[in-house]
């Protein structure tokens, strides 16, 4: 009863969009209550709405290790994956939530957009080995559009420019 009353808490904070305050209350149910997966759920999308992806993997993980059902969990896993760069592993996750909820339009447009920024990468592979740095940087524009939060993406960017001679450029994504 109390977690639950902590994680209301939370959700009021995290509706009113104070996700520091929603991420104390969520903690303090998940002290309560360390074997609910929602809480760990709640907790993962606060974080996420803070930019703290790998946090936020962690929690999503514990949600889905708890309860496995949870597509909710499932879904915010992939999302961080996904934000951190890791399209396959994001990819996987959003296969799950289908395996669970086939008509979830959520993981089947995650799926596309992960699928997308796969090629990206494959693109800019093969033209980083032709020296094609241009396209490089314009492939990890597109791919940091759907995860703004990898750093590998963003350190090959910056060395493509730098290759390119736009010192300015590549200093400040860097």
């Amino acid at each position: 009863r109390e977690a639950e009353s902590f994680k209301e808490q939370g959700n009021a904070y995290y509706a009113k969009k104070d996700y520091n305050e929603a991420y104390n209350y969520y903690t303090k149910a998940i002290d309560t209550c360390p074997n609910n997966a929602s809480y760990y759920g709640n907790r993962a999308a606060t974080l996420m709405m803070l930019g703290r992806f790998r946090e936020a993997l962690g929690d999503a993980q514990q949600s889905v290790r708890l309860d496995d059902s949870f597509v909710r969990g499932h879904l915010r896993k992939g999302k961080c994956h996904f934000s951190l760069g890791k399209a396959m592993a994001a990819s996987r996750c959003f296969q799950r939530v289908l395996e669970l909820d086939h008509k979830n339009t959520q993981a089947q447009q995650e799926l596309k957009n992960a699928t997308t920024v796969l090629e990206y990468e494959k693109i800019a592979e093969v033209d980083f080995e032709k020296r094609d740095f241009r396209k490089v940087v314009f492939c990890m524009d597109r791919a940091l559009e759907f995860a703004p939060a990898c750093h590998r993406f963003k350190i090959l960017k910056a060395e493509c420019l730098a290759l390119l001679g736009r010192y300015p450029e590549a200093q400040s994504v860097a």
